[in-house]
């Protein structure tokens, strides 16, 4: 019985693994999808960023932003073309995540039965555990 309870306790975790890792690929798969719609004059600094930093600095942060514009532009263009590797990702994460899983559902399955023959081997002659 503490078999299958630790067999079923790691279906119910790959199960929710799963879940986890195919929500996270649909998020960030949208996101790159729809990451190369900014425009020229979207990329500045945010009113509360320049509010809170001193002033140099966020003069220093705004040019650089600006110098920097045509390579964030092209960047964010190549941004939906890298969502179809999302998936590829996804499988690989999720497929090390399961490895994981089945191997410590084998180790549980191997440490109960090692620990059931144990005991076992500890009783007297004539005495028969319940299973």
């Amino acid at each position: 019985m503490v078999i299958v309870l630790g067999w079923v306790l790691v279906l119910l975790l790959l199960a929710l693994w799963s879940g986890l890792v195919w929500s996270g690929q649909a998020l960030l798969a949208a996101m790159l999808a729809h990451a190369g719609t900014l425009g020229v004059g979207d990329w500045s600094l945010p009113a509360a960023l320049t509010a809170w930093l001193p002033v140099p600095v966020a003069e220093w942060l705004a040019a650089l932003l600006e110098n920097l514009t045509p390579q964030l532009q092209a960047l964010a263009g190549t941004l939906p073309w890298l969502s179809g590797g999302v998936t590829v990702l996804a499988w690989v994460v999720w497929s090390v995540g399961a490895l994981l899983l089945l191997g410590v559902g084998l180790a549980v399955h191997v440490a109960v039965a090692l620990w059931r023959k144990s005991r076992n081997s500890t009783l007297p002659s004539g005495v028969t555990a319940l299973r």
